[in-house]
């Protein structure tokens, strides 16, 4: 699921290239948390994306994950948008489709949303909204709205940390069997042997009792490597 922005994807540019342009990305990582949740339940997750954006603005992507979440054991997104800019206003526009193939027809895992990312300026501190709307989120639950904001915050020799709270919240919680939420991430990322390294801490405000998966809310620290091509 489409999160806080660092979370899930290092392929948005907050402009767009000069040129039409592919980027591959692939990815392993510890967990594969989404709005703080981890649906990888422990094991590596590789993850692969890809997306083609033009001149303009307008951008195409695909998303494939390793998941274990409820019998689902992969996810696939695909993304159409647009981005721009206005002087240090920056914006991104999207439509998102998740799919989780091979999942019980009963569990209604597929759903559509709509998100937008603004943000200011281009450094050292770059606060950050996000939101996200679904007619119909996750399992059926009626619409869906997650909210997060932040910074992210650029240092000397290639270093950026990242800072997001964000909120949850839906029209049927027993549908979707989690009540509304928030969620926190913390992370920071560097370059190392020509890959993106990144360490992330995730929670939310979910308790151990309110948790189906008990330590699937709780705390995580994730560790994710990024060879782009």
């Amino acid at each position: 699921m489409a999160s806080v922005a660092i979370e899930r994807r290092a392929l948005a540019q907050e402009q767009a290239p000069s040129a039409a342009s592919v980027v591959t990305q692939a990815s392993v990582a510890t967990h594969y948390v989404s709005r703080g949740f981890d649906i990888s339940d422990g094991p590596p997750s590789p993850q692969l994306g890809l997306e083609w954006s033009l001149p303009s603005g307008i951008y195409v992507d695909g998303y494939a994950a390793k998941i274990r979440y409820f019998g689902m054991n992969a996810e696939l997104d695909a993304t159409v948008g647009y981005r721009s800019h206005h002087g240090a206003f920056n914006y991104d526009l999207s439509l998102y489709y998740y799919d989780y193939p091979g999942a019980d027809p009963a569990l209604h895992s597929n759903f559509a949303e709509i998100g937008s990312k603004i943000s200011w300026g281009s450094g050292p501190v770059v606060p950050v909204l996000e939101t996200y709307l679904s007619p119909n989120y996750f399992f059926a639950s009626g619409k869906g709205l997650f909210i997060s904001g932040g910074a992210d915050i650029v240092f000397p020799h290639q270093i950026t940390s990242s800072a997001r709270i964000g909120y949850v919240t839906v029209e049927n919680n027993r549908a979707f069997i989690y009540p509304d939420y928030m969620t926190w991430l913390v992370s920071v990322s560097k370059p190392f042997a020509g890959m993106a390294v990144s360490l992330q801490v995730t929670d939310t405000s979910i308790t151990y009792a309110q948790c189906i998966h008990e330590s699937r809310c709780s705390t995580k620290v994730t560790l994710k490597m990024t060879k782009s091509f």
